[in-house]
C-alpha cells in the first residue's frame, strides 16, 4: 500500500540519503528522487537500488543534454535492471547558463525543440536495444548510427517511463504529448498549477501521471516553519527562467531585489526578501495539523505531489528535522 507522495532526497550526504530512503519505504511512499546538481542523478539512483526492494526510485531531475543519449539510455536500463523495473527517469533541460558555463554546451539554445529531440533519440536507442536492431538517427540535433550494438543480454523492462520536468507552456504540452509523466518545479505555485498546468492535461488520464515538487516545512512553531522556507524559495527565485510564477502573483519587485542581494553575496537580505505571502503561495507550510490540511489541496489536483523538505541555507540537523516531519506525518 503507498500513499501516493513521493519526497526529495536531499544530495549533501549518501548517508542521509539511505536513512531517509529507509524510512520512506517502511513508512509507506511511493517513491523516493534524486536531483542532479552537485551529484551525478544516476550514481544516486544506482546506490538507493542497492538496499531498497519495493520503494519506487526517481530522478527530478536528470540532465538531458550533457551526456551522449547512448550513455543516458543504458545507464538508465542498467540502473532499472538493478532495482528490478522501479525506475522513473526524470528529464529536464537544465538552466541555460549552467548548460553553455558549466558543460561547455556553448550553442544550447530552444530547450523545448531539444526536448522534443532527445525524447525521440531516447525511445529510438532504447527500441534499438530491446530488439537488438541496428539504429540510424538523424534531425537537427542528433546524428547517431548504431550498427553492431547487440548487447548479449536482455532488457529488465522494454520501455522506462520518462517523465519530462519542467515549468511552461510548451514544455507542459511536449510532456502531455510526448511523456509518460509531468514533474512541475517547485516554484511552481498553487496557482500557476491550477490556471497553467491543469488545463494542459486531460483529466484521469492513466497513461500519464501528473506530477509536481511542492516545498513541505512542517514545524510545531510556524514561525519558525516559515523562516525555514524562505531560503529555498529565495534560492529559486534567482534563477530567471523561473520568473513567470513569481511576477503572476505580484512578486516581481521581491524577486529583483532577492536576486540583487545574491550578487551582493547576502543571504540574510535575500531571506528577508522573501515574504510570509509567498511561503504559503509557494509551500506546505506550518504546524502538522496545517500541513495535512494543506496537503489535501494538492492531492486533489496532483497524481502524485512529490514533497521536498526545505534545504538552502540551513543547518543540516534542521533539514533533517524537516525530512523527519514529512516521513512521520503522512506514513501510512
Amino acid at each position: 500500500m503507498s500513499n501516493n507522495l513521493g519526497i526529495i532526497l536531499d544530495p549533501n550526504s549518501f548517508k542521509n540519503m539511505r536513512s531517509v530512503a529507509e524510512k520512506a519505504e517502511r513508512n509507506g511512499f511511493h517513491s523516493i528522487w534524486v536531483t542532479e546538481l552537485f551529484r551525478s542523478s544516476f550514481e544516486q539512483l544506482t546506490f538507493l537500488s542497492s538496499f531498497t526492494n519495493e520503494i519506487k526510485i526517481g530522478s527530478a531531475i536528470t540532465l538531458a543534454f550533457t551526456r551522449s543519449p547512448l550513455v543516458t539510455v543504458i545507464s538508465a536500463l542498467d540502473i532499472d535492471e538493478l532495482s528490478e523495473g522501479r525506475l522513473i527517469l526524470g528529464i529536464g533541460s537544465g538552466a541555460m547558463n549552467t548548460n553553455r558555463k558549466w558543460h561547455n554546451f556553448l550553442d544550447f539554445d530552444h530547450p523545448s525543440k531539444r526536448i522534443e529531440s532527445f525524447y525521440k533519440v531516447f525511445r529510438g536507442i532504447e527500441k534499438s536495444i530491446v530488439k537488438k536492431n541496428d539504429l540510424k538517427f538523424k534531425d537537427n540535433y542528433y546524428n547517431l548510427e548504431l550498427r553492431g550494438f547487440k548487447r548479449p543480454f536482455d532488457t529488465f523492462r522494454s520501455q522506462i517511463p520518462l517523465f519530462l520536468g519542467g515549468i511552461g507552456t510548451k514544455m507542459t504540452h511536449i510532456s502531455k504529448n510526448l511523456f509518460q509523466g509531468y514533474i512541475g518545479h517547485v516554484v511552481c505555485s498553487k496557482s500557476y498549477i491550477k490556471d497553467k498546468i491543469l488545463p494542459v492535461f486531460d483529466k484521469n488520464n492513466a497513461n500519464h501521471t501528473l506530477s509536481s515538487i511542492i516545498l513541505c516545512a512542517i514545524n510545531k512553531n510556524r514561525k519558525k516553519a516559515l523562516l525555514d522556507a524562505k531560503g529555498t524559495i529565495a534560492f529559486y527565485s534567482i534563477v530567471k527562467a523561473y520568473s513567470r510564477p513569481f511576477i503572476d502573483l505580484g512578486f516581481e519587485d521581491n524577486i529583483k531585489k532577492i536576486r540583487k542581494a545574491f550578487f551582493q553575496n547576502d543571504v540574510g537580505k535575500m531571506i528577508d526578501n522573501v515574504t510570509d505571502e509567498m511561503v504559503t503561495n509557494f509551500a506546505i507550510c506550518g504546524t502538522p495539523e496545517e500541513a495535512k490540511e494543506q496537503l489535501n489541496y494538492y492531492i486533489d489536483i496532483l497524481d502524485l505531489p512529490i514533497l521536498s523538505p526545505p534545504h538552502y541555507y540551513l543547518e543540516k540537523s534542521i533539514v533533517e528535522s524537516y525530512q523527519n516531519e514529512i516521513l512521520e506525518n503522512f506514513k501510512i
